[in-house]
Formats: structure tokens, C-alpha cells, sequence
């Protein structure tokens, strides 16, 4: 286990191919970081949201829930009034919830044949992101999870708040990873997983059958960014070996992550952190150290002095 103070942020040796998988805020503070390290990150975004905004465009059009692929492209977007006009959000009429970059997503796919990689690529073009987004599936998908007494929860946003959670799978059964998905992981020198929502974030597109079998058979060197804190509701009374327990229970057997990224100041007030294991039979390494900012979130900068030198190692001579 590695620890310390996180070293200034200074841009990686590129050109380095980067991965981050995932969905929510958490994905957003995982992209910003890399972006702050100078790398042009590929997104791989859940498609599993039915709640907000996101669940209304779903029912109403039938696809793919926009929301955490706005907030990813929105968060690749360099021009601060540009990100500001994609997250804002309307208030009375038709309109009332929906944020502007769900609107413009779903026109985008609509000219588009209804095709959200395109509308995504369209919109990514003319805003001049710094890197992609990709939908971690071609059509929505919905959660069902499974607690302990055997009960089961449909739906992403009852499980966000459901206590006692044990397992989720994706329904229907048979959806699989897009092909951009699946090739942005195998084409990656850094693939980083989280940090994230457990049950409702991370595993949704984990449970894809070829993105997770991507993640075993890339080359790239694989992080998983641990949450801070357990999740009211959806992670309520689990420590950080429950969380990694649940996750690699979902997986491939014979998927082994190559680092754990977790937050080394446990006496936070703000964010008391979970506190990593020494040891995990799925996990190659664990680097600690001070991550979470004065809100209680993981901190770009951070995460970004954490990720830069694995960055830099994934791009070094033999990879």
C-alpha cells in the first residue's frame, strides 16, 4: 500500500489512450482529472438511468437515457459558458427538469435515425470536447436488484435508496456492450473504473458481458477508483471489503485489477473515508492518499497527481 501527500498535477507523456468507465458525478470528477493531466479521455457511461430528466426522454422517445452522457460530454467541453448552457436545467412549462443538453442530445440523435453514439459524436464536434463519449450500450437497459431477505427492486432510482442490497443484473438479460464500448477498452493504455455509485453506477456497465470481458483481456493497466464513504441507502453499513467483494462477485472470475485507488484520510469530518485493505485477492496494488475536497467529493486535482503517474507507467516502454 502506498500513501502520501498527492504530488502537483503535471501533464502525462502522451500520447496516452485512456478509459474511464462508469456513470453520475463520479465519472465526472474522474474525467476532469485526466483532462487536467492534458489527456483526451474516451467515456464509457451506464445507460441504466430511469430517474429525473433521463427517465422522462427515455419513456417519451424510447432511448438511451441522455443524462450521464450530457454531464460527460458537458464536463469534455473546454468553454465554461458552453458547459454552463449544457447543464442548464428548465423550470415550469413542458420543459420543467429537462436540461438543455438532454434536449439537444436527443434532437441530435434524432436527426441522426435516433442513433445516440452519432448525436454524441455531432455534439462532441461542434463543442470541441477534449476527448469521447460512448454509450456504454446501444439500447436503454433497466436494473433489477436482488437484498438479502430475497426481495426484489426494479429500477436504478428505487435502488439508489434501497438498504440491504446484494446483487443487480441488467434486464433484458441479453443486452450486450456496443462495439465502440468494448473497443475502447481493448485500445487503452489506462482504463479507470469509478469512482461511482456501487449498485448503480459502476455495475451497470460492468455487467455487460463483453466490457467485462474487455477489461480482462486488455493490456492496459486497469485502476478502480474507490468510493469515499458508503452510499445512505444503496451501500448502507458496507465497508470498503463488502464493496470490493460485491463488485468482483459480479465479474469475471478471472478478472484481476491491476491498481485500487482509495482516499488515506480517514478522520475526514467532511468525508471520513472507508478504509482500503492491505490486501485483496482482485486487486495487483492499492495507492492511498488525501482525495476528497472540502465539499466531501473526490478532488480532480487530487485524483489527477494519483492517476498521472500510473498514466505515465501505462504509457511506458513495453505497452
Amino acid at each position: 500500500m502506498t500513501a502520501g501527500t498527492p504530488t502537483p498535477v503535471e501533464a502525462v507523456p502522451g500520447p496516452v489512450r485512456v478509459t474511464a468507465i462508469g456513470g453520475g458525478h463520479g465519472l465526472a470528477r474522474t474525467l476532469t482529472a485526466l483532462c487536467d493531466l492534458g489527456l483526451a479521455p474516451t467515456a464509457v457511461v451506464s445507460v441504466a438511468d430511469d430517474g429525473g430528466s433521463s427517465g422522462r426522454l427515455r419513456r417519451d422517445f424510447g432511448t438511451i437515457p441522455p443524462g450521464d452522457l450530457r454531464r460527460a460530454l458537458s464536463t469534455l467541453v473546454r468553454d465554461p459558458v458552453t458547459r454552463h448552457l449544457l447543464e442548464h436545467r428548465f423550470t415550469g412549462g413542458d420543459v420543467d427538469g429537462h436540461a438543455l443538453g438532454n434536449l439537444l442530445l436527443l434532437a441530435a440523435a434524432d436527426i441522426h435515425g435516433g442513433d445516440v453514439a452519432r448525436g454524441l459524436d455531432v455534439l462532441a464536434t461542434m463543442f470541441g470536447t477534449r476527448g469521447t463519449v460512448v454509450p456504454a450500450a446501444a439500447r436503454p437497459v433497466d436494473l433489477r436488484a436482488w437484498l438479502a431477505d430475497g426481495t426484489e427492486v426494479d429500477g436504478q432510482k428505487a435502488i439508489t435508496t434501497t438498504s440491504g442490497v446484494r446483487r443487480v443484473r441488467l434486464v433484458p438479460p441479453d443486452v450486450d456492450a456496443a462495439d465502440a464500448a468494448v473497443e475502447a477498452v481493448l485500445a487503452a493504455d489506462l482504463v479507470v473504473v469509478g469512482p461511482g455509485s456501487l449498485f448503480t453506477s459502476l455495475l451497470p456497465p460492468l455487467l455487460l458481458p463483453r466490457l467485462a470481458r474487455a477489461l480482462v483481456d486488455t493490456g492496459a493497466t486497469t485502476v478502480l477508483v474507490a468510493n469515499l464513504r458508503e452510499q445512505p441507502g444503496e451501500t448502507t453499513g458496507m465497508d470498503m471489503a463488502d464493496h470490493l467483494d460485491v463488485l468482483f462477485a459480479h465479474l469475471p472470475d478471472d478478472l484481476v485489477m491491476d491498481v485500487l485507488v482509495a482516499n488515506a484520510r480517514l478522520e475526514d469530518p467532511v468525508a471520513p473515508a472507508l478504509a482500503a485493505p492491505e490486501h485483496h485477492p482482485r486487486i495487483r496494488r492499492v495507492v492511498t492518499a488525501p482525495l476528497a475536497d472540502a465539499r466531501g467529493g473526490h478532488d480532480p486535482q487530487a485524483l489527477a497527481a494519483v492517476l498521472g503517474p500510473l498514466g505515465a507507467v501505462a504509457a511506458g516502454p513495453g505497452r
